[in-house]
């Protein structure tokens, strides 16, 4: 570039700038002062030695918007929508449109872990943990956004199961044209765990060893686990949005099968753990150590009769599996339910 040194310029016709594009600017090195006319967005621009500002004594602008709870985090708001009914609705872009581009966070609902009861073979047995629900993130400000209302759903937690019944897929959840994909339901003794964005841990022995676990959908969460291959073993554990469900484990170690750990991600100002899943659950009599997924992930039931614990709202966390029935004459367990996912929206304000 070219340099003029004047203690006074008189331009008494028309003064030329040099002409750049948005991306062309952001790749010089310019020292304070410097000023070019931005293609882009059709003003001149002047670099004031952290960002390049609007000349003229005209303000920049940023994006302005509504839906869900809004929080601050220095330089950057904070759209969190726990639940369906709001959406996100953008009302003015910024003067920069590098600044138009938003962070995203979207999570599923987790899956229910299932009911003890018998499967194909008549037997009973442990029941496996529900897999988390999908977790889809940005992974920057990268997606850009105008004037217009964007569509947002917030996935439920699928219900757990009772009985011979598999645990419920979670809910899908959804910013704008982007989705994730709730969560498997963890199966009952002698069944495979359902596909999701996690898929669902295996019961106790016939199909819940022979067959695969739920499968997860690439990019958005793992498979869940597979169930020991005896009837008094302990049942497989859901998958997670970083790791698959563990295996179950046969006696003399049939401890619960730990559900996937889930994946840490700070867009709120602070890291948090999403979609963990739910834990396995444990034969009558073996060890009780039972362990949902990190990110709100339900452990497993430890004793006879007992019930999965419910994965964390928020979090999209699988649901536990629910232990065997000893004695027949109890109360049925039931699996946890999922927890209900979130949709978080992250963009520049000032």
């Amino acid at each position: 570039m070219s340099q003029l040194n004047a203690g006074t310029l008189n331009v008494t016709n028309t003064l030329k700038l040099p002409n750049y594009t948005t991306s062309g600017r952001n790749a010089l090195s310019p020292s304070v002062g410097t000023m070019i006319f931005n293609t882009t967005d059709s003003i001149v621009e002047i670099w004031n030695g952290s960002e390049w500002a609007p000349a003229g004594g005209a303000s920049e602008t940023f994006i302005v918007a509504s839906g869900g709870t809004i929080t601050e985090s220095g330089n950057y708001k904070i759209h969190t929508f726990n639940s369906s009914g709001a959406n996100f609705t953008v009302s003015q872009i910024a003067s920069d449109a590098a600044n138009n581009n938003v962070e995203y966070l979207i999570v599923a609902g987790g899956g229910g872990g299932g009911g003890f009861g018998s499967g194909l073979n008549g037997n009973f047995g442990s029941a496996g943990g529900g897999g988390a629900g999908g977790l889809v993130h940005s992974g920057g400000y990268n997606f850009p956004v105008a004037v217009q209302t964007y569509t947002v759903n917030v996935g439920g937690g699928g219900t757990g199961g009772t009985g011979n019944g598999m645990g419920a897929d979670g809910g899908g959840s959804q910013f704008g044209s982007i989705s994730a994909t709730g969560g498997g339901g963890g199966a009952q003794q002698d069944q495979n765990g359902r596909p999701g964005g996690s898929g669902g841990g295996n019961g106790t022995d016939g199909d819940g060893w022979n067959e695969p676990a739920g499968s997860g959908v690439p990019g958005q969460g793992y498979p869940g686990g597979k169930g020991g291959s005896s009837q008094n073993a302990t049942s497989g554990g859901g998958g997670g949005a970083n790791q698959a469900g563990e295996n179950g484990y046969n006696r003399p170690n049939s401890r619960p099968a730990q559900g996937g750990d889930g994946k840490s991600i700070d867009i709120t100002g602070s890291p948090t753990t999403y979609a963990g899943g739910g834990g396995g659950a444990n034969y009558p009599g073996g060890p009780h150590n039972p362990e949902g997924g990190a990110g709100g992930g339900g452990p497993g039931a430890t004793n006879p009769n007992g019930n999965g614990t419910n994965g964390t709202d928020g979090l999209g966390g699988g649901g536990g599996g629910s232990a065997d029935q000893d004695p027949r004459n109890y109360p049925e367990p039931k699996g946890g339910n999922g927890g209900s996912g979130v949709v978080i929206i992250k963009y520049k304000f000032q």
